[in-house]
C-alpha cells in the first residue's frame, strides 16, 4: 500500500498564531474527546471502517457529513510528502480570512507547517486517528491599523485516516 494514496478528514483552524500548549496524541480504542461534535465525527468514521483499519474514501458520503462540513478539512498526502487541502471548511475561511483549499501545508508559516506535517504523517503511517487540544495566541489589528491586540483561543482537533482507492 502506498502512503501517498491516504487522505485524512480533520478539524482544526488553519492560520494559527503561536501555539502555547499542545496536548494529545494517537488514539487507540475509544478516544477521550471533550466536544460532542468530534465524538460524533469519530463515531461516524469508526462505523464506516466496518472492521477495517480505516474506511475508504468511497465509504464517506458527503451528505452524511453535513453536520461537520463548515469545520471539516480534507487533506491529501502528495507523492513529495507534502499535504494539500482538498477542502477547507467555511468556518475556518470566515475565522481566519483565508481559504486554504488547493493550497499546500508547505505554504503555511514554517513552524505551523512542520507541526501539521508531523501530525498528518503520524496519522497516515499509523492508520490511526489523532486528537489534539491547542491553545494559541492570535494577533489582530484594527482596520485603520491604529491598534492591535492579542486573543488566546483553545480548540480541539481530530484527524482520522481515510484510504483512497481501496487501500483500507
Amino acid at each position: 500500500m502506498s502512503h501517498e494514496t491516504h487522505r485524512m478528514l480533520g478539524q482544526h483552524p488553519g492560520r494559527a498564531g503561536v501555539a502555547v500548549e499542545i496536548m494529545g496524541g494517537l488514539l487507540e480504542g475509544t478516544p477521550q474527546l471533550t466536544q460532542e461534535r468530534l465524538q460524533a465525527l469519530y463515531a461516524y468514521w469508526a462505523a464506516k471502517r466496518r472492521g477495517r483499519p480505516m474506511p475508504d474514501r468511497s465509504d464517506i458520503d458527503p451528505i452524511e457529513m453535513k453536520p461537520w462540513l463548515g469545520n471539516l478539512m480534507l487533506v491529501e498526502r502528495k507523492t513529495d510528502g507534502d499535504y494539500i487541502y482538498r477542502l477547507y471548511g467555511s468556518t475556518f475561511v470566515n475565522q481566519f480570512k483565508v481559504d486554504m483549499t488547493g493550497k499546500r501545508v508547505s505554504e503555511l508559516p514554517e513552524q505551523q507547517g512542520e507541526l501539521l506535517r508531523v501530525e498528518y504523517d503520524a496519522v497516515v503511517h499509523s492508520r490511526m486517528p489523532m486528537s489534539r487540544r491547542y491553545t494559541a495566541t492570535f494577533d489582530y489589528t484594527s482596520r485603520d491599523k491604529r491598534s492591535s491586540w492579542q486573543v488566546e483561543r483553545s480548540w480541539e482537533r481530530l484527524a482520522v485516516p481515510v484510504a483512497a482507492g481501496g487501500d483500507a
